[in-house]
């Protein structure tokens, strides 16, 4: 034995571990559970928008992740519980869709701000078209089946909202908004834009012409409303 040294088992383990994982593209071991909490949650997402909360049982929802539901229940408690997670994510979906850096700070002329804003908006309706079921599941599943989801719903478009109201805000500072608007009550007003063509599109009426001629009216309203009036036509 003597001055032999051994090296202790469990590193080599470990590091033989992560060789292994490295080699053959698994995830190391302590990324598992994330992946399989979102692997459980894009599930319920399809599934929720195909057939509606209250119709899916938690067994669809394994059935989909191609996992038992005993793993579901590892993860989650309830089925109310995954739902609070995939209204979550798709709310990212929408907020992707929006690309807020690109909407915010960015603009150094009304008509900056205005194509950002349709962009934006065209964005948004251009997921819907993709996932109409996703507007269902936020507006109408969510908000019929607690308040607290409501809330949570609101409480996005204030988000948005204060958002849009800090870009008027730098607007009006610089010098390229009037600066005799209420900044709080137009973010609100702007977000609210999409509402027409969203309701459209809620009740099955996908017409892209009017579409694109109602955010027009209603952009080349918001312009008027933006300029100064030194430079209003």
């Amino acid at each position: 034995m003597g001055g032999r040294r051994l090296r202790p088992q469990g590193r080599r383990h470990q590091g033989r571990g992560r060789e292994i994982a490295s080699r053959t593209g698994r995830p190391p071991q302590h990324e598992l559970p994330l992946r399989r909490r979102r692997q459980i949650i894009e599930a319920a997402y399809e599934v929720f928008t195909a057939q509606g909360y209250e119709a899916t049982a938690i067994s669809a929802v394994a059935a989909r992740a191609g996992i038992g539901q005993g793993t579901v229940y590892r993860y989650f408690g309830s089925k109310r519980e995954i739902l609070d997670h995939v209204i979550d994510f798709g709310i990212e979906k929408v907020m992707a869709s929006v690309q807020l850096p690109e909407l915010l700070g960015t603009a150094t002329s009304v008509a900056e701000l205005t194509d950002a804003v349709r962009s934006a908006a065209d964005r948004v309706y251009d997921l819907v078209e993709r996932e109409p079921q996703l507007l269902r599941l936020l507006l109408v599943e969510a908000g019929a089946i607690d308040p607290e989801l409501a809330q949570r719903l609101l409480g996005l478009e204030a988000i948005t909202a204060a958002l849009v109201a800090a870009e008027l805000t730098r607007g009006v500072d610089a010098g390229w908004i009037r600066p005799d608007l209420d900044t709080g009550v137009l973010s609100h007003a702007i977000v609210m834009m999409v509402g027409p063509g969203l309701l459209r599109q809620l009740h099955g009426v996908s017409d892209p012409h009017e579409r694109r001629r109602t955010t027009a009216t209603l952009l080349h309203l918001l312009e008027k409303a933006l300029r100064l009036p030194s430079v209003a036509s």
